[in-house]
């Protein structure tokens, strides 16, 4: 009797539901894209600060200001960013997403220019 009243209990746990919901879907953007980092100014100094970033189109450009930040030591801020062209009305705002600025995949350009702070490099 003991047999039988575990198989019942069994029936009783599992959901009615159970197997009838569709997989969950994976919060990890498997689109790629390959963004070229610049800064503006002359091809001299611009071209010893380019790099390249892997990152998708739901990549923040919080994420990608202070990838910028970490390249100059931390020494700068209060960065404008742009996607693709840089013209001061397109400025990109930190929380939008690469998706959100027209990238969904492939390549793309940012480019970044920021105003030096105050130092005791700059008396």
């Amino acid at each position: 009797m003991g047999k039988k009243g575990a198989k019942k209990e069994e029936k009783q746990t599992r959901s009615q539901w159970e197997g009838k919901h569709p997989e969950p879907k994976s919060r990890v953007d498997e689109r790629k894209v390959v963004a070229t980092v610049k800064l503006l100014g002359s091809p001299e100094v611009c071209n010893l600060l380019e790099f390249k970033l892997d990152c998708s189109p739901s990549t923040k450009i919080s994420f990608i200001v202070d990838r910028i930040v970490d390249r100059h030591g931390g020494s700068i801020s209060d960065l404008s960013v742009c996607v693709n062209r840089f013209h001061p009305e397109e400025i990109v705002g930190r929380d939008k997403t690469l998706e959100q600025c027209g990238v969904f995949g492939g390549e793309c350009l940012i480019y970044y220019d920021f105003v030096p702070r105050a130092g005791a490099l700059l008396a």
